[in-house]
């Protein structure tokens, strides 16, 4: 092991990638048994568990920390608004410091596909800390709102490298582990809004810096952290791939199972073209996942993280809007880390859509009904109910829409395009986002609160449908499954019998 580890870290790369490959796993005896799901049971030890959490600990906590960024200026800029504040900001200025969290996303997600493919997913994660460290940084020492904006935009950019964490855990894990972690994300993003909205009462500059000092301390963590076996496979180093398969723990029958079915998904890795695209394992996921975020974006989940306290005071309940955005927090951060657990971890994808979207639908339904029916009345009666369901509305986003179309971009793509096809999936999210946070004010002017708590609904109930009958389902199976699955049936059947696995 100390060898294979020393060729990992020296960088060493094979001069020929497919000569290598091809002795790697001859020289392991590969069995002549086809893959099935019941044959492929896993049994994954502690040891194999500890090693791969500590990997994916870093990857985990980039979520935590989008979650900051993202439910940031909710806080920031009710202290923004105060008399006292020594940047002092118009409504237009307000606006701009909200949306430009996100404006930068889809550059850095345009760059940072093709660059997690080309230098490694380690060092993608990296860059990710870099750069909210010094966005965190410029906003803690901010004097105007200049500084202001490019804080907030390097962390935005940071936002658009979010694809990277997920293509990480999801090549560092076996399935099951995928689905254990991916649940986990959730839980870390809602912990990060409670944090946020928790250190909302420390001066924005305070907190700010503490968000950059510990930004900064996993970019250094993240260097003792194993590389994707699977972009090393890729690129030829296969010696680094099977010592970063140790490092996390798995037992020699299981690298040798990885090792055939990674011969097998990177038997055809030329370059990643124009055409590829029009490949079915590569433009049906990424037409579904833009589907998927056109519907996610139109549930009103990011105008209700980045405008808490605004969509609070517009619901005129009486009830101090930085008191109920704390409570949201908590309530989606137990959410996440109970129910939200076990669909993410268990439930299938489809059912965890449609069951997310049916309470979206209902709750934004009845709570936009309430505003309407009150509209006129300035003490209204049952004043906690809308909050009430605005509350059930966040648990319900938190099981599915919230964070399933994030994750499945880095299970649902091949290994030759995933880097890339991730990244595009998340610009187009990321650009979907930008422009629902940017039209927010002009459409809660335009149809009132109770109008856009309708049309929350609306897309709420194409989300039942979306997720009943459109959504593949990526839970308890493999990366090579999940992709074979976009095949014609056909060609599915014959690219079955191609892989083996190592008699147990």
């Amino acid at each position: 092991m100390t060898s294979s580890v020393s060729d990992e870290e020296t960088g060493g790369k094979i001069s020929s990638n497919e000569e290598t490959k091809d002795k790697t796993v001859s020289d392991t005896e590969i069995g002549a048994k086809p893959v099935n799901d019941e044959e492929c049971g896993e049994e994954v030890s502690w040891r194999c568990w500890i090693r791969t959490l500590f990997a994916a600990s870093g990857a985990m906590l980039i979520f935590a920390f989008n979650g900051v960024a993202e439910s940031q200026s909710a806080t920031m800029l009710l202290q923004l608004k105060k008399e006292d504040s020594h940047i002092r900001v118009t409504q237009d200025e307000e606006t701009w410091i909200a949306s430009l969290g996100i404006l930068l996303s889809p550059l850095s997600a345009l760059v940072g596909g093709p660059g997690i493919d080309r230098f490694g997913r380690k060092k993608g994660i990296q860059f990710y800390y870099v750069c909210m460290g010094l966005g965190y940084g410029i906003i803690a020492c901010a004097t105007n709102v200049s500084h202001l904006y490019i804080g907030r935009s390097i962390c935005g950019f940071a936002l658009g490298l979010e694809a990277v964490p997920v293509v990480y855990l999801a090549e560092i894990s076996t399935k099951r582990q995928r689905s254990i972690f991916f649940s986990l994300v959730t839980a870390c993003f809602s912990l990060g809004i409670v944090l946020s909205n928790t250190l909302g009462y420390l001066p924005y500059p305070i907190a700010s810096a503490i968000f950059s000092l510990v930004c900064f301390g996993y970019f250094i963590l993240q260097a003792f952290t194993p590389e994707s076996p699977s972009w090393l496979y890729n690129a030829g180093r296969v010696d680094a791939s099977i010592a970063s398969l140790e490092r996390l723990g798995r037992s020699p029958t299981d690298i040798q199972r990885e090792l055939e079915i990674l011969k097998t998904t990177t038997k055809n890795t030329d370059k990643f073209t124009l055409a590829s695209f029009f490949h079915p394992t590569v433009y049906k996921p990424f037409l579904i996942l833009c589907l998927f975020h056109f519907i996610q974006s139109g549930t009103g989940v990011f105008d209700i993280l980045y405008y808490t306290v605004d969509f609070v005071q517009a619901l005129g309940t009486g009830y101090d809007p930085l008191n109920v955005s704390i409570l949201m927090s908590i309530i989606k951060f137990v959410t996440t880390s109970t129910i939200g657990v076990y669909f993410t971890a268990s439930a299938s994808r489809k059912s965890a859509t449609a069951f997310s979207s049916f309470w979206v639908a209902v709750t934004f339904g009845l709570a936009g009904a309430y505003a309407y029916v009150y509209r006129d009345v300035e003490d209204k009666p049952l004043s906690w109910f809308p909050i009430a369901l605005l509350l059930v509305s966040i648990a319900a986003c938190s099981i599915g829409i919230t964070c399933l179309p994030w994750i499945m971009a880095g299970e649902v793509f091949p290994l030759r395009v995933r880097g890339a096809m991730s990244s595009a999936a998340f610009l187009v999210g990321a650009v979907l986002m930008f422009f629902a946070i940017k039209v927010y004010a002009v459409c809660i002017a335009a149809l009132k609160i109770w109008g856009l708590m309708w049309l929350f609904a609306a897309f709420g109930v194409s989300g039942v449908f979306f997720g009943m009958f459109v959504l593949p389902e990526t839970q308890n199976k493999t990366l090579y499954e999940i992709e074979r699955g976009f095949l014609p049936k056909e060609q599915r059947m014959v690219d079955k019998e191609l892989v083996k696995i190592p008699e147990k």
